[in-house]
């Protein structure tokens, strides 16, 4: 369903019921299908809800009206739509940054945390590569989402995901999508993770990149109450490409989703 949060239309979804609530963040501008397995096996035991976040799927908005505390207030703001005082919040890729600072503001709101391939959760500077990034979205919209779906998707006989992905990143604008990259740098260059207190899973696909290899490390080291979780043989997207594996993991650290 559509709801207005914040000044725009936020389309929702929601799966199954129970005591429990999973609720997971894309990244970057893939809208909420990117849970949709997770969801499925999910939605048997605990209700799951997904979201398009600001500027991404069907939730429509100005390149000027996205910032980290946009998507953080449109979290909370799902949230309270939806009824849902505490849950498990999910975050994959940028959707992982969103729910570490999420956590860090609104601790109250959530019984435990699950980042997935996450590169980065304090403001860097644009590297090389996400600026040539930008200058091909704003040259080739297109090509630049067919070999940036290649790049996150390594494995293999996955052609079918990779059709898809490429239609879910066309559908913002180009200025969307270079306004999502610009993101990673503004903010504040440090993050207290070691301040997060609740129970977290740090998932990566070891065929990531090593940034997003890096960073997951050192989250789970970092954050005191974390638990490690490498996907052999997976790239970017775990929760797309491995659901059952990754189902598992977060089921044996949240004994109350069995």
């Amino acid at each position: 369903m559509f709801y207005e949060i914040n000044g725009i239309k936020i389309n929702t979804v929601s799966f199954g019921s129970g005591e429990e609530t999973f609720l997971g963040i894309s990244g970057f501008v893939a809208d909420w299908h990117v849970w949709m397995h997770v969801f499925e096996l999910l939605s048997t035991k605990m209700r799951c809800i997904g979201y398009d976040h600001r500027g991404a799927g069907e939730s429509i908005a100005r390149p000027e009206t996205i910032s980290k505390q946009a998507y953080i207030d449109d979290l909370i703001g799902v949230m309270d739509q939806l009824g849902v005082d505490q849950c498990i919040l999910g975050g994959e890729s940028f959707g992982g940054t969103v729910a570490i600072l999420a956590a860090l503001q609104h601790p109250e709101r959530f019984k435990g945390l699950v980042i997935v391939d996450t590169s980065s959760s304090k403001a860097t500077p644009l590297n090389e590569g996400e600026k040539q990034f930008i200058d091909q979205i704003k040259t080739n919209h297109l090509l630049a989402m067919e070999q940036f779906i290649e790049s996150v998707f390594p494995e293999p006989n996955i052609e079918h995901l990779k059709r898809w992905g490429v239609r879910i990143c066309m559908k913002p604008k180009p200025e969307v999508a270079v306004r999502c990259i610009e993101l990673g740098a503004e903010g504040d260059t440090y993050v207290p993770v070691q301040d997060i207190k609740i129970p977290t899973l740090v998932v990566y696909g070891d065929k990531d990149s090593e940034a997003a290899i890096k960073h997951c490390t050192y989250l789970a080291k970092t954050i005191p109450n974390a638990t490690l979780k490498v996907v052999e043989g997976a790239g970017h997207v775990p929760i797309l490409t491995r659901p059952y594996e990754f189902v598992e993991a977060i089921e044996k650290l949240f004994p109350e989703m069995e």
